[in-house]
């Protein structure tokens, strides 16, 4: 069965080919589709995810930097969300949206992910995967892609 870091890892990669692709044709539809991954992704790691690490002191820390690259890239979504794909400054934001969750995934793959593992047991990955799954499909459906 699969657990919550195999899907986060895949969603992860989902969303580096959805941000190669809006690099390459700079277009509104792409960083929306990007939108639409990330916005569930984060909130369903802030929801199910974080909270159980939060309990671990030795993690509090990782997890508190987690929560505050999560606001970072939607600070810089939010940019490109009221942003003309015209506009001088389209692409260098899409570079930076990249950047900014290049960055996240590699701390969370590389720095939280292991911690995770080190005190969470593989029935408990297992059973937030499936938690994940729900939630995710739940927010697809409240906030359906334009």
């Amino acid at each position: 069965m699969e657990t919550i870091y195999d899907i986060l890892k895949a969603e992860h990669r989902q969303v580096a080919d959805l941000t190669q692709q809006a690099m390459r044709d700079s277009s509104k539809e792409s960083f929306l589709k990007i939108k639409a991954k990330l916005d569930p992704h984060m909130m369903g790691e802030e929801k199910l995810f974080y909270p159980l690490l939060e309990q671990k002191s030795e993690l509090r820390e990782l997890v508190n930097h987690a929560y505050e690259e999560h606001n970072e890239i939607r600070s810089v979504s939010s940019e490109l969300e009221s942003m003309d794909p015209s506009s001088s400054n389209w692409v260098s934001k899409l570079k930076e949206l990249d950047e900014t969750v290049s960055h996240h995934v590699e701390e969370e793959e590389n720095k939280v992910f292991p911690e995770a593992q080190r005190v969470m047991s593989e029935d408990k990955a297992q059973q937030i995967a499936q938690q994940y799954l729900d939630f995710s499909k739940t927010f697809k459906q409240q906030h359906p892609m334009p």
